[in-house]
């Protein structure tokens, strides 16, 4: 059973390594978590909760936001390495675009890009 990577996802990342009963110790983590996605969803969507902004996020289409392999390679995959053309290359990736501003955006959009 031993060793094995706890990772505790809360408001940050925390990763552990535990090597045996009572032998751990933190090797890795992050700010970026729950409290990131709700903090920025707010921020970009207006939405007052937690579950209405992952409700929102059901009815959205994250490729009019995310940059996706098939938006580099003209539309087809890369599969010389096994990526299909929707695989998400940069997230809101799209959202650089001279030509738009956060408006032009769905907030379904912006919200399944953030998830």
């Amino acid at each position: 059973m031993y060793p094995y990577l706890l990772v505790n996802i809360g408001s940050g990342v925390s990763m552990i390594k535990v090597d045996g009963d009572g032998k751990f110790q933190r090797v890795s983590g992050t700010n970026v978590g729950d409290g990131t996605y709700w903090g920025l969803g707010r921020m970009l969507t207006k939405c007052k909760s937690f579950d209405e902004l992952l409700e929102l996020s059901q009815r959205g289409d994250n490729s009019s936001v995310d940059m996706l392999v098939g938006d580099i390679y003209g539309g087809l995959d890369y599969s010389k390495i096994g990526l299909s053309a929707s695989t998400i290359a940069s997230s809101f990736g799209k959202a650089i675009s001279k030509n738009k501003e956060i408006e032009d955006h769905r907030p379904e959009d912006i919200s399944l890009s953030l998830l």
